[in-house]
């Protein structure tokens, strides 16, 4: 683990195909794994059936694959006799939990593997060749409710995010009987409120396409090219403090270039800087400030850089469901319909 470790939180909401259909985990499961009647079945037999429809779906020959991402993934089997036991994944059946680390990555582009030691040394990695590592997953699938919460750990220069989202979204759906479910990022509101103490705002940065008709200010001759447009603005003393970036951000925003106001512009960011870590991370600049930080591990556990680390994302993991359970079950009741 040569890289940061940060977490993201996503809500999986599952949806049934019409309002008949009992609208929770519970009944989308009897479905996965084929007992969709009325006979009676214990929530421990129904999850350990699903975790065991995971473990054939995802531990294949072919790594999982997003074409659009080019991100896939695989179960990251060790060398142990029995092949139907996966160690790095693990059923937590009382709690309603999956968790545990893939091997994931990215491929799709040509490239040259060269040793340090001898630079003539080379090799070819070929498009359909993975760069992979491993990541850790959290997955808290509570029978009663319609909600379930996925945790994604990855790295600040590399993620397999897109495609274990894409592997949950199908493996979630039932034919007709349930729809693909939505995946929205989570973020808890203790890690955004810690993280409005501690950040200040570096620069804004708008862009967009004006045609050039417009921009060149030419009414009658012919201008084919659109151009692109991106307007940068850095405090020159400071950076603001949230209070301040609160006020400045409308009027910023009113500012007119070449007749088109700046909160108009396609693109919006801003840059948010960590005071106690100075790194910096952009969010999207809405109709209100909503900010999604990302939750930077090594501000909450020890980070080595070796095995480890997975132990310590593991416990923390369970601590942050724990934490944040009131946030997405407020009433802890069963969503039917």
């Amino acid at each position: 683990m040569a890289h940061d470790p940060k977490l993201t939180v996503h809500i999986v909401k599952i949806k049934p195909g019409n309002d008949q259909i009992e609208n929770s985990n519970r009944w989308l499961f009897r479905n996965i794994i084929q007992e969709a009647n009325d006979n009676p079945l214990d929530d421990s037999y129904i999850i350990a059936e699903v975790f065991r429809r995971f473990i054939s779906a995802l531990d294949t020959p072919a790594m999982y694959a997003d074409q659009n991402s080019k991100k896939c993934m695989t179960a990251n089997q060790p060398n142990i006799e029995d092949p139907r036991v996966n160690p790095n994944l693990i059923l937590h059946s009382n709690d309603f939990i999956i968790e545990g680390r893939v091997e994931g990555g990215s491929y799709g582009r040509r490239r040259n593997k060269t040793s340090t030691i001898n630079k003539a040394d080379k090799s070819g990695v070929h498009e359909g060749d993975a760069i992979t590592d491993d990541f850790y997953f959290f997955l808290y699938l509570p029978p009663q409710s319609n909600k379930s919460v996925l945790m994604l750990q990855s790295y600040t220069d590399d993620s397999i995010d897109s495609v274990m989202k894409l592997f949950w979204r199908n493996f979630f759906s039932s034919g007709l009987v349930f729809q693909t479910p939505i995946i929205k990022r989570f973020v808890p509101r203790a890690i955004i409120d810690d993280f409005r103490r501690n950040v200040s705002v570096s620069g804004f940065v708008f862009s967009t396409e004006i045609p050039g008709r417009t921009l060149l200010n030419r009414t009658k001759t012919e201008v084919n090219n659109n151009y692109k447009v991106t307007i940068r603005i850095t405090p020159t003393n400071d950076d603001l403090s949230i209070e301040e970036f609160e006020q400045t951000l409308e009027p910023i925003q009113n500012n007119l270039f070449s007749r088109f106001r700046l909160g108009d512009f396609r693109r919006k960011k801003a840059q948010l800087r960590d005071i106690e870590t100075n790194k910096t991370s952009p969010f999207d600049l809405g109709t209100s400030f909503e900010v999604k930080p990302q939750i930077l591990l090594s501000k909450f556990i020890q980070i080595r850089n070796d095995e480890s680390d997975f132990e310590r994302i593991k416990n923390f993991c369970f601590e942050l469901l724990e934490r944040i359970k009131p946030e997405i079950y407020p009433d802890h009741a069963v969503q039917e319909r």
